[in-house]
């Protein structure tokens, strides 16, 4: 049975997209059925990584999310100080996430489509 696409927007993508000397990283999370996502950020990356193993859940979800769906790490940005080249720098981040999620989820038989605006 094939499943409806996931329409995603790119600014919560571009808001999961963070910059790595943060410290944090950023999640979507997809319905188990994968007609619905969330956005979970920051997430400490200690606490992403199983570092701090008392506050990783045992089933893998991150902090914040929901117990039994299934989440995309968003690769980060090495920012440089600068805000206009940052913002580049993110942007063409996002835009390498899109492609990674799409791949990631189309491995679940869920075609993701990206709503483009990033207001």
């Amino acid at each position: 049975m094939k499943r409806p696409s996931l329409r995603v927007k790119l600014s919560d993508i571009w808001r999961a997209t963070l910059d790595e000397r943060c410290g944090n990283v950023g999640f979507l999370g997809i319905s188990p059925d994968g007609s619905a996502y969330h956005v979970v950020v920051p997430v400490d990356l200690q606490i992403a990584r199983g570092v701090k193993a008392c506050n990783q859940p045992t089933d893998g979800t991150p902090f914040g999310g929901y117990a039994g769906w299934r989440y995309f790490q968003c690769r980060g940005y090495s920012g440089v100080g600068h805000p206009e080249l940052d913002r580049e720098i993110r942007e063409r981040a996002a835009r390498e996430n899109v492609g990674s999620l799409k791949a990631w989820a189309a491995q679940d038989g869920i075609a993701v489509e990206i709503d483009e605006d990033l207001d």
